[in-house]
């Protein structure tokens, strides 16, 4: 197990400051920001973890437990067919609010590959 990832309280991107609550509030408003992160978050699955659409590390990246396989195949399935159903976004957007914190700490560089 790693340790608890450092909290990031804002970062700033091509002049917006970005915080949690912000970020909470872009994906409860924008369907485009929930596929983006949920892209985002599927990246830091481990490889084994993307083929078994389910969370077999806990090294505070990638998606929970509880969400990988849902969010596993939603990812799939947008990729394979560029979109969600209006069902499936419902789902996600409920699911991504939970990964701001994640999301930002990706944004600012503070989450990276090796963290996997």
């Amino acid at each position: 197990m790693t340790d608890k990832p450092k909290k990031v309280k804002s970062v700033e991107v091509n002049g917006v400051v970005w915080t949690v609550d912000s970020l909470k509030e872009l994906i409860r408003t924008n369907d485009n920001a929930v596929i983006r992160g949920m892209l985002k978050i599927y990246q830091y699955q481990t490889n084994d973890e993307q083929m078994a659409e389910r969370t077999e590390y806990k090294n505070s990246v990638g998606f929970s437990g509880v969400d990988a396989e849902i969010m596993s195949s939603f990812v799939k399935w947008y990729q394979n067919k560029n979109y969600l159903s209006p069902k499936q976004m419902e789902i996600a957007r409920k699911k991504m609010v939970r990964y701001a914190g994640q999301l930002l700490r990706i944004m600012a560089g503070e989450q990276t590959e090796r963290d996997k």
